[in-house]
């Protein structure tokens, strides 16, 4: 890649696929206000307990989702039972996602930028991943291989504390998104493509699924990166492009994306050759008021209406099937040999 990429020996990931395939990966975290993700600020994991209705949809398809599980739900014995039990069934998988703000150890001054765990210095991100995944071994027996940073805040250490601590597959990178005017990592050079990494052994990363697409072409997306920092965002002028369809960011996700554009995404990688498909969201999404995209009753029909929508896309005119994370591996290419 021509980027900068904070991953070590970065390398394409090439699909041994006749059908597309799609996986579904939820951040199971404690509800919080997304406004202040410092430590010391209120939370509860309630929305965890919504999932056995969520179930219902995704086994209608044969859909087995990720969890990647947060500090707080690991902590919550309920919840941490009743994914269990799906897990005994092979309804689930589960990974874990690193929320600084609430990962031990804690002390640190509070601080918004400390929210990208990248930002951390190495030593205390490794501790932060240690307690995570010594918590989730004690709650299910085995060690994580799953990661995703919290706020996709992966920083220039993180790949190889990953690499050092057993991990096989991440998941921190939001393509076509900066997060510098919150102080954390711009990921706007990057696009939707999974990839391997790792100076010693293979890793694979699976971004978000998140892509700008349009009539504009390559010259929509320039236009799009470069209009959107705070200032142009806050004149509406990433809205006018995305309005007119010349460029639009949009995200395999119920959350704040309809099953339209959705569809317009996943033509658009797939007639770039894309096969691999995550769709993603929040736990919070479960229940109303718990986060900005389900707010009331009305919002949660809504929000289950666009994931079936996809899940019935995906299933029936793409000819797709589904797939858990950790089977993603194994249907690609070997990875070619790291670069001297």
């Amino acid at each position: 890649m021509t980027h900068s990429s904070p991953f070590h020996a970065d390398r394409p990931a090439t699909a041994r696929l006749e059908h597309p395939v799609c996986t579904v990966v939820i951040d199971a975290e404690e509800d919080f206000d997304w406004l202040t993700p410092i430590e010391g600020t209120g939370f509860t994991t309630e929305c965890m307990r919504q999932i056995p209705d969520l179930h219902e949809i995704l086994g209608a398809y044969g859909a087995v989702p990720a969890y990647l599980l947060t500090y707080p739900v690991l902590a919550d014995e309920d919840t941490v039972r009743l994914i269990r039990r799906q897990l005994e069934r092979g309804q689930c998988v589960v990974g874990v996602q690193l929320h600084t703000w609430v990962t031990p150890p804690l002390g640190a001054e509070p601080s918004r930028r400390f929210s990208f765990s990248g930002n951390l210095d190495a030593g205390r991100e490794e501790q932060k991943l240690l307690a995570l995944k010594a918590k989730f071994t004690a709650c299910f027996g085995f060690a994580p291989t799953i990661h995703r940073a919290g706020r996709y805040g992966i920083g220039a250490q993180t790949a190889a504390l990953l690499e050092k601590h057993g991990f096989l597959i991440d998941t921190s990178l939001a393509p076509r998104t900066s997060f510098t005017h919150e102080g954390g990592p711009d990921h706007s050079s990057y696009d939707y493509r999974p990839f391997w990494f790792g100076e010693h052994r293979d890793l694979l990363e699976v971004p978000l699924c998140r892509s700008v697409v349009g009539w504009g072409g390559e010259l929509g997306r320039w236009l799009y990166q470069a209009l959107s920092g705070p200032r142009m965002t806050r004149l509406r002028v990433p809205s006018l492009l995305t309005r007119s369809r010349c460029a639009e960011r949009i995200t395999l996700s119920p959350e704040g994306n309809d099953a339209s554009a959705m569809r317009r995404l996943v033509r658009h990688l797939r007639r770039r050759g894309e096969m691999v498909f995550p769709l993603s969201f929040h736990s919070s999404s479960l229940a109303p008021g718990r986060n900005p995209y389900v707010q009331s009753r009305a919002d949660l029909h809504y929000f289950y209406d666009r994931l079936s929508a996809q899940l019935d896309h995906f299933a029936g005119a793409l000819g797709g099937r589904f797939a858990a994370l950790p089977e993603i591996p194994a249907l690609l290419a070997p990875p070619p040999e790291r670069r001297a």
